[in-house]
């Protein structure tokens, strides 16, 4: 009679604490194992979600029928880098995060320089990531120094240890972008590939950002044939980048990437609007030659 009575009240007791966190039982009962086999068959089901979208662009095309690898970017980053590989080459990634809500979010992804992509496969396990413009691979030299490599840009960035760390702390990153599923293209366009050093209208003139009404203004922008210039400052302000915007992903009607070219034309970057302008300015050709 009391094993009933007990059983009597902590299933209510049970109950209520799942519906008051939102939490599937599940999870609960779930051993680490299984919660971790779970989570990579979800981050691979929108992996390749992702993958057979942007695999129909015609820039994407080389896509089709690459192998997906998926490796953690580290302990509490809640983050993913999938390498899509093509045989033996590497001809694109994409960057997953977690996202606060539920789910899984596109934080960014790109293709072409082999170089680059090259040496972001063989260094995977030693990318440091906490946002698109905070990335880099730690590389010994000589007598312990270490070098550190920006993977996209290729290019040995003149920073420290404390620099990385810091940048760690205030760039944690939470999944912006298309989480939606499924995840559909709603809209694309393009411009031809130009230098973002032709003109520097960051020099004299203001940001676009306030004049933004929201991301359709960048979109008709680059409708129009718009050459926009994006800047950011990273690292505390140490590296100084410029990109050539070169066009654009819509994803769901709504999650705006934008493509990003350095002097590197060779590798595309898609990032989100949002990021962006939380992280950089934009410019306009237009403004330099008024």
């Amino acid at each position: 009679m009391k094993k009933m009575m007990l059983r009597i009240v902590i299933a209510p007791l049970l109950t209520s604490i799942l519906l008051s966190s939102y939490l599937p039982l599940n999870s609960l009962l779930a051993s680490p194992k299984e919660t971790i086999q779970s989570d990579q068959t979800e981050i691979t089901k929108a992996a390749k979600q992702w993958h057979e979208q942007l695999m129909q662009q015609p820039s994407f095309s080389h896509w089709k029928n690459a192998s997906l690898t998926i490796s953690s970017l580290g302990p509490g980053t809640h983050g993913w880098l999938v390498l899509l590989k093509q045989k033996n080459e590497v001809v694109g990634y994409m960057i997953i995060h977690a996202v606060e809500q539920g789910g899984y979010a596109l934080s960014e992804y790109g293709t072409g320089d082999p170089a680059s992509l090259q040496f972001l496969a063989e260094h995977s396990d030693q990318l440091i990531y906490t946002g698109p413009f905070h990335s880099i691979i730690p590389v010994s030299e000589e007598n312990d120094a270490i070098a550190y490599i920006e993977p996209f840009l290729l290019e040995d960035f003149p920073i420290q240890k404390s620099d990385v760390e810091a940048a760690s702390k205030q760039h944690t990153q939470i999944g912006q972008g298309a989480s939606k599923q499924p995840a559909l293209i709603t809209g694309i366009d393009s411009v031809t590939y130009f230098s973002p050093y032709d003109v520097m209208p960051w020099l004299t003139t203001e940001p676009l950002n306030y004049s933004f009404e929201d991301d359709t203004s960048v979109e008709v922008m680059i409708e129009l044939g718009s050459q926009l210039r994006y800047t950011t400052e990273s690292w505390n302000d140490l590296v100084f980048s410029v990109y050539s915007i070169t066009g654009y992903h819509e994803w769901n009607e709504f999650d705006l990437y934008l493509a990003l070219q350095s002097e590197n034309d060779q590798l595309t970057r898609y990032i989100p609007y949002d990021t962006l302008m939380d992280q950089g300015s934009f410019y306009d050709r237009a403004q330099y030659e008024l």
